[in-house]
């Protein structure tokens, strides 16, 4: 708990530095171009893993489900607040979540967990991106992902994206369950 004390004080949302001074210019040159402009996050499995490691955020989801939560929950208020400041600046066409959250077979961590954890953030980012008028909520991970997208939904999510072949994912059979509530990318 006194790592995590220390290392959230590192992430100040209203530091200046967090959004560069050029992004509105940036964006606009972007779109004029009419390339998709896209923000990426980390979502809260992904940072959370990044700070504890693999091994680690699985047993402290376990182990003390409480302090994981409270670090999913923190995430999940940087990032709104990092998305409200940057749509304030500029909008984009995507907001693209980076989970990376499955293996070949099944997911990491289980639906229960992913409801506990992960989809707090998710619905929120969603909310916020689609006031703004963000069109597309894309959701990146690897693996299986077949148990994972009727939560995405679920979510706000619209995209999902790498269907992988090799991890047993059947696009067909997802189109058939899930009709065109969500989008998928190769």
């Amino acid at each position: 708990r006194a790592d995590w004390e220390a290392m959230r004080r590192r992430y100040d949302s209203a530091d200046a530095g967090r959004i560069p001074a050029t992004l509105a210019a940036d964006a606009a040159r972007a779109q004029r171009s009419g390339a998709l402009t896209m923000l990426s996050v980390s979502g809260p499995f992904w940072q959370l893993r990044e700070w504890c490691g693999f091994e680690g955020l699985c047993m402290l989801m376990i182990d003390d489900p409480e302090l994981a939560g409270e670090m999913a929950a923190f995430w999940c208020e940087f990032v709104a607040d990092m998305l409200q400041r940057t749509l304030a600046v500029t909008t984009f066409d995507c907001l693209a979540i980076n989970e990376d959250m499955a293996y070949k077979a099944k997911a990491m961590i289980s639906p229960a967990m992913t409801r506990a954890f992960c989809m707090p953030s998710w619905r929120r980012w969603s909310a916020i991106a689609r006031a703004a008028g963000v069109p597309l909520i894309d959701m990146d991970s690897d693996g299986f992902v077949g148990e994972l997208i009727p939560l995405w939904i679920e979510s706000g999510i619209n995209v999902c994206d790498p269907i992988e072949v090799a991890a047993h994912n059947d696009l067909c059979a997802y189109r058939q369950e899930m009709g065109q509530a969500i989008a998928y990318r190769m």
